[in-house]
């Protein structure tokens, strides 16, 4: 899944996100919010729509893929639900740049079938998408998954880094097509200055760039200098704005300047929104979710969100949602805000899937104050967890709840492997019945707890998933850093060695053919799965 694979991974994502957004952890839209391999409702183009998606195998490889100039290439499953979603936005964005960009091939690749490729390229979940450049890799794709912001992808990749700019009406045409543009001024497109803003707007792939030597097209960007930058936007419902930087020009300026400039002061959680808010290089966000009167311009609650996104810029992303739409159950149901009164604030600091609450009134003081400590890392983490189960054990396997991560997974005395699911989980249904003839097998073995926990509803801050399922060994001993397994092949065989591998108290297993030995030839070279839900 993505970045989107982000707000997500917990609510039964990811948001994605993913393989799209190095899809970290989020809460997610909906459309993360399913079984993978179960989902059988997304929407999914009619054949005739793709005619312009080139067909890829490892066959026509070499005459597709490598002998073109640029190509972008879809590695996806047919059962994947992700992939279906994708499929007419992708179909219609290969339709746009069959003119647009004749040099670029856009191509898909049945990783289900064209196995040999989706390992060659290290493909791990579906969709994965990669870019390459005269038949050579050069990255992964990490943008959009709408036909537009997949079209403009292409293009800043093909294209010039920065759009020369001649007259205050082609500045104007091209205000019109993207709601950010940042524009630099100089004198000549040449010299040290100049190649430092070229080099940054190579790098940068969301927002459009343009360049002139204009004096009127600087003038129109509120710009009156040589080697000057400013960003211009035209957000939605916004009037439009110019920002200069009020520095000079380098790469650390330019990157903390356009961080800061190109996002709204508050974006709706939606699904078209969810690359530029899980996408955005700012890894912290505020989400206020409350009722749809609450979020008009002139409510109180919006005045004082407005002016705290005002103090934070570049540093927080402030996200509305709707809590009275059909949208919000993603962000209601990771928080766990069913039944709350409105209006609550909370923090989400992405890279450690880390969730914060404000508490006492919201007022300016207050919001000002919890957005400062989320920044400052001194928020308190708000952590879930399931009651404590009278009996811990599951067909052998030991229940785990967010409140006894600590006696359990973390004694010293142990060595525990963990197992973090989601129930909605495919891959994770597909490894239960080998995961509780690996528990019975170790059965006898009291150095050591096969264990499992529902990751959408227990959380621990020594526990990072960024997958469903991640399975973690914790050695016995005081050093209780999880060795995470890694690999496709989750078989009792490949199990039981990295347990064996990995324990620190050394232990007997019963003789094979024993009745606590439940595991045939077949079960050991078996694997779960070979490709993890993002």
């Amino acid at each position: 899944m993505s970045k989107w694979n982000l707000l997500a991974l917990t609510l039964g994502l990811l948001l994605v996100a993913a393989p799209f957004t190095k899809h970290q952890f989020a809460y997610a839209t909906d459309a993360e919010y399913e079984d993978d391999e179960d989902d059988d409702d997304a929407p999914a183009a009619p054949k005739d729509d793709d005619v312009d998606v080139v067909v890829v195998t490892s066959k026509n490889w070499d005459e597709t893929v490598k002998k073109s100039k640029f190509a972008l290439v879809e590695f996806y499953a047919p059962w994947c639900g992700h992939c279906k979603s994708l499929k007419p936005e992708y179909a219609k964005a290969a339709t746009v740049l069959k003119s647009a960009v004749p040099d670029a091939v856009i191509a898909k690749v049945d990783a289900t079938q064209e196995e040999s490729l989706g390992q060659k390229f290290g493909v791990q979940g579906y969709p994965t998408l990669k870019w390459f450049v005269d038949g050579e890799l050069a990255s992964d794709y990490n943008g959009p998954r709408d036909a537009d912001g997949i079209v403009g992808w292409v293009k800043k990749k093909t294209g010039p880094p920065a759009v020369t700019v001649d007259d205050a009406e082609k500045l104007k045409a091209l205000e019109a097509e993207a709601e950010v543009v940042v524009v630099g001024y100089f004198k000549a497109l040449e010299g040290e200055v100049y190649n430092t803003f070229k080099s940054y707007a190579a790098k940068t792939e969301d927002v459009q760039f343009a360049q002139t030597t204009s004096a009127d097209v600087a003038k129109a960007a509120g710009l009156d200098a040589h080697d000057t930058v400013a960003v211009v936007k035209n957000f939605a419902g916004e009037d439009r704005t110019t920002a200069v930087l009020a520095t000079d020009i380098d790469t650390d300026s330019l990157t903390a300047f356009v961080k800061a400039e190109k996002m709204p002061p508050t974006i709706e959680f939606s699904q078209k929104n969810s690359d530029k808010i899980f996408n955005s290089g700012i890894n912290k966000q505020m989400i206020l979710w409350t009722t749809a009167d609450d979020l008009k311009a002139d409510a109180e609650v919006m005045k004082v969100y407005r002016e705290a996104s005002k103090k934070f810029k570049g540093q927080l992303v402030f996200v509305t949602v709707n809590n009275e739409g059909d949208g919000a159950d993603p962000v209601t149901n990771f928080f766990g805000l069913k039944g709350a009164t409105s209006p609550v604030l909370l923090g989400f600091f992405m890279e450690k899937n880390k969730k914060f609450r404000m508490e006492g009134d919201f007022t300016a003081d207050n919001v000002a104050k919890f957005a400062e400590s989320v920044v400052e890392g001194t928020a308190q983490a708000v952590l879930k967890s399931e009651a404590v189960p009278e009996d811990p054990y599951e067909d052998g396997v030991y229940k785990i709840v967010g409140k006894t991560v600590e006696s359990v997974v973390l004694d010293e005395n142990k060595d525990v492997l963990l197992e973090v699911y989601a129930p909605w989980c495919g891959h994770c249904k597909k490894l239960e019945p080998i995961y509780k003839k690996l528990a019975k097998r170790f059965k006898k073995v009291e150095s050591v707890i096969i264990a499992k926990m529902d990751g959408t509803e227990n959380e621990h801050p020594e526990i990072e998933v960024k997958g469903f399922p991640t399975i973690l060994f914790y050695p016995a001993g005081s050093d209780r850093t999880p060795i995470v397994f890694e690999g496709g092949d989750r078989s009792l065989k490949a199990l039981t060695k990295f347990i064996k591998t990995n324990a620190k108290i050394p232990y007997e297993l019963p003789k094979k053919g024993s009745e606590t030995d439940e595991g045939t030839s077949e079960d050991k070279d078996k694997p779960a799965s070979d490709k993890d839900e993002l």
